[in-house]
């Protein structure tokens, strides 16, 4: 008689949250790629209708756990090991501490313990990230194999918790071109500057709007789009703009996918100026549209992006500016840009990203409580 299929248990809590697409994206593909392990995806309960797996190697279950919750460390550790998995693959660094089974875990980036909390008071703040420090050290321990999404993002866990490099892989995202039709957002300017996402400080939003509020003084047609849900930090941004910085911005919410797609293909340019970034999925989003980027030269941008966008120091406003108007003034440029970009888009794959994922499953699966001794045969990038 065969012997069952190994099974592999994913921690897909986060799949309806603003990191889901990765989990999201990642189990899709497996359902097409492999026919050698069985899975059981958890859910939360409240959303575990919300997918259904096409595969009959594949189950749900559900759970109602949160993260940073007491629970993730007692009950949680409980429901995992009652599925009687092979491998626990966290989707998140959060996860139970001890757990009595093999697991491997995805970290995004480092923002917990890099970035200061403003919301919190600063005793508050250093706490969490030294709480945080701590629990990412014993997981990344704890797995037998770390997945990063860029190698940059490899580099800070490799000096946040000491783990050995031959336990992490890269494994980068995708973007996909959004498939629903066009739909024409209302914006008040000609021309206009495109950014998407939240508004947390390292983002650099305000150093954004500061930038197109200086050109606007040669250019009045000109301005920033903001799309994302305005959330606590973006209300206090918008409180703390001057009435010059508030006539250069336009703060359009959430947008529906269509409207998403046509802010892509209308704007002039895309501008990434973030402090830190683990991935920087909007911008390879922008390039699939294309929309011509400019970013800011920190951490992983440069990796991901290539020569498919002119960068700049995020720290001075007159950088900003000054990459800004290369595209916007200059059309070759741009069109030279919609061209790298597009063609950068298309190195990044779900499908490779799954076929990678899968090779740290038979990795995770194999290896004893020992580690190989030769990182740059599992850690290859695309650059």
């Amino acid at each position: 008689m065969a012997s069952p299929l190994p099974h592999i248990v994913i921690d897909a809590r986060s799949m309806f949250t603003s990191t889901g697409r990765y989990t999201r994206m990642l189990i899709e593909n497996l359902q097409d790629l492999d026919d050698e392990h069985r899975y059981t995806i958890v859910l939360p309960r409240a959303q575990v209708d919300d997918w259904v797996p096409r595969n009959e190697r594949f189950a749900t279950t559900a759970t109602d756990t949160p993260y940073f919750s007491l629970r993730e460390q007692t009950a949680f550790a409980r429901e995992l090991r009652e599925l009687r998995p092979d491998l626990v693959h966290f989707a998140m660094p959060q996860q139970p501490l001890l757990l009595g089974a093999r697991r491997l875990t995805t970290f995004h980036d480092m923002t917990l313990l890099k970035i200061r909390n403003h919301k919190k008071h600063p005793l508050v703040s250093i706490g969490k990230r030294l709480v945080g420090a701590g629990a990412f050290t014993v997981a990344a321990h704890r797995s037998r194999v770390n997945l990063v999404v860029s190698a940059c993002s490899g580099r800070d866990l490799l000096a946040y918790t000491r783990v050995a490099p031959n336990r992490v892989m890269v494994t980068y995202p995708a973007a996909d071109a959004i498939t629903d039709a066009a739909e024409p957002e209302r914006v008040p300017f000609r021309r206009f500057v495109l950014y998407v996402g939240t508004q947390v400080p390292y983002k650099n939003l305000a150093g954004l709007i500061r930038a197109v509020a200086q050109l606007r003084e040669h250019d009045p047609s000109l301005g920033l789009v903001v799309a994302g849900k305005v959330d606590g930090d973006g209300a206090r941004l918008i409180q703390d703009l001057s009435d010059v910085e508030r006539a250069a911005v336009h703060f359009a919410g959430f947008v529906s996918d269509g409207r998403l797609r046509w802010l892509y293909e209308n704007a002039a340019v895309y501008a990434f100026p973030s402090f830190f970034e683990g991935f920087g999925l909007p911008g390879l989003e922008a390039m699939r549209h294309g929309c011509p980027v400019v970013s800011s030269d920190a951490t992983c941008l440069p990796e991901v992006y290539g020569d498919a966008a002119i960068y700049f120091d995020p720290s001075r406003v007159s950088a900003i500016g000054r990459a800004l108007t290369q595209v916007i003034d200059d059309p070759a440029t741009a069109d030279i840009l919609r061209e790298r970009g597009r063609r950068r888009a298309e190195m990044y794959s779900w499908r490779f990203m799954a076929l990678r994922t899968l090779d740290a499953y038979r990795d995770a699966l194999a290896r004893g409580s020992s580690t190989r001794a030769d990182p740059t045969a599992r850690r290859g990038t695309r650059e």
